[in-house]
């Protein structure tokens, strides 16, 4: 059990561990590799003592401590190691409480993403930077989230990360005049791990909870600051109609529960009547960005969902139009695979095999299962096999594949 424990921890608290250490420490370079050695630790330490009583702050200590012999190691080099070490415990006994340049919030987790959102940094890299350091999203899942390949996205993640150290970037939450420009490199981040958490590209489980709510959180806490935001707005009402449906979405022993199968007693009604809320408040004609009236259709799709009262009488026909309006403004791969599966409840299997044709997405097994299940509607038993075979060679998701292979058996 020691080995998952480990898993888990370093999945749900590598976030808050890399942004206390910078907190501490102001370097990026040493923080990052230091919690990754101590991690390499734990997992033989672990496996001889069994797992400590709080597993967070054991990686803590031990990350403190490989950051400090680097310290000093680095003091010997410039025979500086008097003041480089008193200025490093000076440093910890503050832990954290350092003078910011800005005058927002006191949030070690925000002021991280904010450091990786810097306006040096190309939106992309920002936001495959904080995924990976901030929020602990793995980079293969990075890499499918981007749709590029792994290799790709390792290496746009370092230059990320040598661009942060080499400039100089402060640790810090901008002060309001400058967040602005930051906003919207915000709330992509948060976007993609918000949908890191509803649907992981990889690992045991068929939801992060936790990962997804901490993204709700942090459009909160910046939303906080720039209340009449529109982008976050949008984004808040499509996060909450998201995430709740958590509950219904995982059923005995984490299996997957598909939409039309879910409990909706289950669904967080206080969730769905806010963001409902929060979609009235733009009106019929919004003035949006091109972001923002992406998340605002999605919220839109999403909210069909939350007001039929079961999957039968859902709008199929409305959702397949929203879907075409969001492909005119932000085309892309998901949501043709999306709009598909809409356009097979609205007018029948064989159309939405028709509108699988134009999906291209070589690193997902989405399409394939789609495939798969849209063919066995249709009674092409062989062909369902098939597909659903090469979904299940696709997947990193655990979960997943494992509700894969029950379609499979169920197919004879």
């Amino acid at each position: 059990m020691s080995d998952a424990e480990l898993a888990r921890v370093v999945r749900e608290e590598w976030g808050r561990l890399i942004a206390l250490l910078l907190a501490r420490f102001r370097r990026l370079d040493l923080v990052e590799d230091a919690l990754a050695d101590a991690v390499e630790v734990a997992a033989h330490r672990w496996r001889a003592d069994g797992v400590p009583d709080n597993p967070a702050a054991w990686l803590n200590t031990a990350a403190s401590r490989r950051v400090l012999d680097r310290l000093r190691a680095e003091a010997m080099q410039q025979r500086r190691a008097p003041l480089l070490v008193t200025d490093s415990e000076h440093r910890q006994s503050r832990a954290g409480a350092m003078a910011d340049t800005g005058d927002l919030v006191e949030d070690d987790v925000l002021r991280l993403v904010l450091m990786c959102t810097h306006p040096a940094l190309a939106p992309e890299a920002a936001s495959a930077l904080a995924l990976r350091l901030v929020l602990g999203v793995s980079t293969p899942d990075v890499a499918r989230l981007f749709l590029v390949p792994e290799s790709t996205m390792a290496a746009r993640i370092t230059r990320a990360k040598k661009k942060i150290v080499a400039a100089g970037i402060p640790f810090a939450v901008p002060g309001a005049g400058l967040l602005p420009e930051r906003v919207d490199t915000v709330a992509q981040t948060a976007y993609l791990a918000f949908t890191a958490g509803y649907a992981p590209g990889s690992g045991p489980d068929l939801l992060r909870a936790g990962l997804a709510g901490e993204a709700l959180r942090l459009v909160r806490v910046v939303l906080a600051q720039r209340p009449r935001e529109s982008v976050l707005i949008a984004l808040l009402a499509l996060m909450l109609l998201q995430h709740s449906r958590r509950d219904a979405r995982v059923g005995a022993e984490g299996a997957l529960v598909q939409l039309a199968d879910q409990n909706r007693a289950m669904w967080h009604a206080p969730e769905i009547a806010e963001a409902l809320g929060l979609l009235r408040s733009f009106g019929p004609t919004p003035a949006l960005t091109l972001q923002g009236a992406a998340y605002l259709i999605q919220a839109q799709i999403a909210a069909e969902h939350a007001t039929a009262d079961t999957a039968a009488v859902t709008r199929w026909d409305r959702i397949v139009r929203r879907y075409d309006a969001l492909l005119q403004l932000t085309p892309s791969p998901a949501a043709q695979l999306a709009r598909a599966v809409a356009v097979a409840e609205s007018e029948g299997p064989a159309a939405g095999l028709d509108a699988l044709d134009d999906v291209h997405m070589p690193a997902s097994h989405r399409p394939a299962a789609v495939r798969g299940e849209l063919l066995a509607r249709l009674g092409r038993t062989d062909a369902a096999r098939a597909a659903l075979e090469e979904a299940v060679g696709q997947c990193r998701n655990e979960s997943e594949a494992t509700h894969l292979r029950k379609r499979l058996t169920e197919l004879g």
